[in-house]
């Protein structure tokens, strides 16, 4: 059953305490995915029962780190039977750096805003939600929703090593030009925005689960947001029934 509380922001100093704190849950977790996706596409919810009609509104699904943009295709053909108009954003694997992909989200944003005459809501995973939380700062005009899915709102990147570590190799690379050129002073604008009050009129909604494998739960506690917990693994967050059923509620907001 999905609950609805909150943390308060300053757990996050606890984060790193203990052989938890930095190794994370055991990833194996993850492999319930398949079990969690499977109750999903079993359930009422896979024909859209209970989710909002969305009257024709757009959506921009922003995958994770490393996702393929596959990975969101449960969710939206639910939110399309629902009657929203959704677009994944075209992403590749979301692992360069984010301004070029912040670039891409908000050419979306503003070709769906202007196609539907209304804001956008958006609903991202991991780091597509931290993607999510800076359009809104960066584009308020036309997001309508914030919806972030195991989303490590207070941090740059997840604190368990197994992680962190090649996310933190990785940008060492392509910052260093090893993937060819980049915009460094881009990136740190980003990195900037990440941490910039939230605008008060958005909505902003942030889903955790406290035996996400990857991501910490209360890296999820942006005090901007309102919080719906869920037991899921981080996969099944965006294609899992626990993860839909708490899209579903945070729409309803």
């Amino acid at each position: 059953m999905t609950s609805y509380t909150r943390v308060q922001a300053d757990d996050i100093d606890g984060l790193q305490s203990g052989p938890v704190g930095w190794f994370g849950r055991p990833v194996f977790l993850e492999l319930r995915n398949r079990f969690e996706r499977r109750a999903l596409e079993e359930s009422a919810l896979w024909e859209a029962e209970g989710v909002p009609d969305g009257h024709g509104r757009p959506l921009l699904l922003i995958p994770g780190f490393l996702a393929n943009p596959m990975s969101c295709d449960p969710m939206r053909a639910i939110l399309e039977r629902a009657g929203w108009q959704v677009k994944i954003a075209e992403i590749g694997r979301n692992s360069g750096p984010a301004y070029t992909s912040l670039d891409v989200c908000a050419e979306h944003l503003q070709m769906m805003a202007d196609d539907g005459q209304t804001p956008v809501t958006i609903v991202g995973h991991s780091r597509g939600g931290q993607y999510g939380r800076i359009l809104a700062v960066r584009h308020e005009h036309l997001v309508r929703q914030v919806v972030a899915l195991g989303a490590p709102l207070l941090l740059k990147y997840p604190r368990f090593a197994p992680v962190r570590v090649p996310i933190e190799l990785l940008e060492v690379s392509w910052r260093s030009g090893a993937f060819g050129p980049v915009d460094v002073g881009q990136e740190d604008a980003v990195d900037r925005d990440r941490f910039v009050p939230f605008p008060d009129h958005i909505g902003f909604v942030s889903v955790y689960s406290r035996n996400d494998g990857i991501v910490d739960w209360r890296a999820s506690q942006d005090p901007a947001a309102r919080m719906i917990e869920v037991s899921s693994s981080h996969r099944g967050l965006v294609n899992g029934l626990a993860g839909m059923t708490a899209v579903a509620d945070a729409l309803n907001f």
